[in-house]
């Protein structure tokens, strides 16, 4: 465990190398992303319902759409296809950059209160949208973790890291089209607790198709939960 965590340290230092503190657009040090760039990123202000994908009041999922297999609403921040935003995203992804986590989680809850849900998810249970282990060690750390980890901070919602998992290793889904990110993730998943009469917020850096919070709400639902919504920084 410690020459795993020394290795983790290592990787980390290099990485600060490569990637010294300094805001990601404008190159201000001692800071991945200043509060004036953040301040000018675009914000997604119209929510849509992540089945049809028709504007939705609060990122409800319509009527029509929904089902026991979808999410009950998703809220993102921020669209994915601003060029600044797809930096920010992949730096903190790709190139392991787990500080820039405090500033994104801010921007989520930025757009959660825009939508006046703060007080709708201070009773839900937050579900950070797992990665499979075999990624996880690649990686460093589960970004979707860092996000919730540090969005209740602003929420009075509680946390269960190890609520879902990823039992099934899947390809990456930002180059598949939508029928093949829905098949990529069937079946991914396991529910290792119970979540009777809960809300649960599900949190990920990036929704596109929804085909991973939809999968996921699936099995949430069928461990009880009675809501089940997500919040993500960016809108693809």
């Amino acid at each position: 465990m410690n020459l795993f965590k020394n290795i983790q340290t290592l990787g980390q230092n290099i990485i600060d190398l490569v990637f010294p503190v300094s805001c990601l657009i404008c190159g201000k040090e001692d800071v991945f992303l200043c509060q004036n760039c953040a301040a000018k990123l675009p914000r997604q202000n119209v929510q849509k319902c992540v089945v049809c994908t028709l504007a939705s009041p609060f990122g409800k999922t319509h009527p029509g759409c929904k089902n026991k297999n979808t999410v009950d609403g998703v809220v993102s921040a921020l669209p994915y296809s601003h060029p600044d935003i797809k930096k920010i995203i992949e730096v903190f992804k790709y190139n392991f950059v787990a500080g820039l986590a405090p500033s994104l989680a801010e921007l989520i809850y930025e757009g959660i209160k825009h939508q006046d849900l703060e007080n709708f998810f201070d009773d839900a249970v937050i579900v950070p949208v797992p990665l499979h282990e075999r990624r996880l060690r690649w990686r460093g750390f589960n970004q979707a973790e860092l996000l919730s980890t540090a969005l209740i901070t602003k929420l009075k919602a509680g946390i269960k890291n190890e609520g879902i998992r990823r039992i099934r290793f899947t390809k990456p889904q930002v180059d598949l089209s939508a029928q093949e990110r829905k098949t990529n993730v069937k079946d991914a998943f396991a529910a290792d607790d119970e979540f009777k009469n809960s809300k649960v917020l599900l949190i990920d850096d990036v929704v596109t198709t929804g085909s991973t919070v939809n999968e996921i709400a699936k099995l949430l639902k069928k461990a009880g939960a009675k809501e089940v919504w997500a919040a993500t920084l960016a809108a693809g």
